[in-house]
């Protein structure tokens, strides 16, 4: 993944300070659809999330907190986004950054953090920096079906959560995609944020890249998002949507984000912090759904009615109604 090198400063005031990234609290008492409201609400308060190289000069400043934007959360990246030559001095500047931490250097209304490490190897030196606690866990990079008790078990005894990332061709097909639900299926579900999808790394495994003007959703890349919604999303995991790489097409981006929240998606990554704006706004949610959502979920409401157009079953919309009052409480409501 290709990051824009530096940016500039956001107008402080006009970002809120980013939530706290601790999972809402669930009852032991909470029904199913409340504890996946609850996941849901966790993944969707990341935002765009914004990759960056380990070796960007803005980093130390955007983590702690010291220089306002409107992120919410950034994986400092020691994988695709840096090169090869530049992975020690990426380990060397995160390193110094959680020791800072660690040594009481404050850390005000900055984004929830994130590592993207390259392996296994270096996710377990990674852990055993002092200051660790101020990450809140690993991207993994190029997920597979096998992979998936190996970083659980990496994790077991820390504070760590993990966002595997499905960004290699073996998800194109569905019988090893069921497998690695099946394997998910078997982790503890409080070590995972959200499920992470590779977009450019797919289509190059179709030795094809992005095309102007047109969305994810209208290419080849639209079967397996529908895959990985129907199998993942339906077990209750969040997934976030691929990046965006075409820089100069704010339009496109926002179209495609529009599709990607009625798609099911919790967030979308980011490259550019221009694209934060855009990406959260096409998340945000009408006015007349949310009420929609509300008149589903109230407690006299008939068991079949009419609002805004629609015919509303509770007992069917129920789900969709708790999602969408997640992503309102999230993104906000439009008019």
């Amino acid at each position: 993944m290709t990051v824009v090198p530096d940016t500039l400063a956001r107008d402080a005031a006009a970002y809120p300070p980013a939530p706290s990234h601790a999972l809402p609290h669930a009852s032991v008492h909470a029904s199913a659809d409340e504890r996946r409201s609850a996941a849901d609400l966790d993944a969707m308060r990341l935002g765009a999330t914004l990759y960056m190289p380990a070796v960007h000069p803005a980093l130390d400043a955007i983590a702690r907190g010291e220089r306002r934007t409107r992120l919410r959360s950034i994986v400092v990246c020691l994988e695709d986004a840096l090169h090869r030559d530049d992975v020690a001095r990426g380990l060397e500047r995160l390193r110094h950054l959680l020791a800072d931490l660690a040594g009481g250097r404050s850390r005000t209304a900055g984004p929830r953090l994130f590592v993207r490490p390259r392996d296994r190897h270096m996710a377990r030196h990674i852990a055993a920096l002092p200051g660790i606690g101020h990450i809140e866990g690993f991207v993994v990079p190029k997920i597979t079906p096998e992979e998936v008790p190996r970083w659980w078990q990496l994790v077991q005894g820390t504070a760590l959560r993990l966002m595997p990332t499905l960004e290699s061709g073996w998800v194109f097909d569905p019988i090893a995609l069921a497998e690695f639900a099946a394997a998910l299926d078997e982790q503890p579900a409080g070590r995972l944020v959200a499920l992470r999808i590779g977009g450019n790394d797919l289509l190059a495994s179709l030795r094809l890249r992005r095309t102007r003007g047109r969305t994810l959703h209208d290419g080849p890349l639209a079967w397996g998002l529908s895959q990985l919604m129907c199998q993942l999303g339906a077990r209750g995991h969040a997934l976030t949507a691929p990046v965006f790489d075409v820089l100069d097409d704010a339009d496109t981006l926002a179209r495609e984000c529009a599709l990607d929240a009625a798609f099911g998606f919790v967030g979308k990554t980011a490259v550019h912090p221009d694209q934060v704006p855009v990406i959260e706004a096409g998340f945000r949610v009408q006015a007349s759904e949310l009420a929609s959502a509300r008149e589903a979920l109230a407690p006299q409401a008939d068991a079949v009615f009419q609002c805004d157009g629609h015919m509303l079953e509770p007992a069917v919309h129920a789900a969709w109604a708790q999602r969408t009052l997640a992503r309102a409480q999230a993104y906000g409501v439009i008019d």
